[in-house]
């Protein structure tokens, strides 16, 4: 039997120990919209949306975790490493990443088989990696 599911909607929580450098990320240059703050016991979530269906939830604990984040997208470590955003121009995204102080970690690439759409990777301040995919 499957759950059954209230919404039509996923929620990926990012855990950090630098709060304030994913807030510049998320917030300033990927220009996620805040929703609000939510105070745990044991810790803090500030809460984003990503279109009506996406909310990306940036969690810090009160007791830092024992473990960093693994960097380094997929190459570094099974499971999910790394969230893809629809942008309207990929180099101007990366422009404005280096300009900002973000590692582009693979530069815009072409899709052979899509002509005029590609792909980069921004590391976010903990090394999580973010896949900007649209036109070149």
């Amino acid at each position: 039997m499957a759950v059954q599911l209230l919404a039509p909607s996923v929620e990926v929580g990012l855990v950090t120990t630098d709060r304030d450098a994913m807030v510049a990320f998320y917030e300033g240059y990927l220009g996620l919209t805040h929703q609000g703050d939510l105070d745990f016991p044991g810790g803090t979530m500030k809460r984003y949306s990503l279109g009506s269906n996406v909310v990306l939830k940036l969690v810090s604990y009160d007791e830092p975790p024992a473990a960093a984040a693994v960097p380094g997208g997929g190459r570094a470590q099974a499971g999910i490493r790394y969230l893809t955003l629809v942008v309207a121009d990929v180099r101007d995204a990366a422009r404005e990443a280096a300009a900002a102080g973000f590692a582009v970690v693979e530069e815009p690439t072409a899709f052979p088989a899509v002509p005029g759409m590609g792909w980069c990777f921004v590391a976010d301040p903990d090394g999580n990696w973010v896949e900007l995919v649209g036109p070149v």
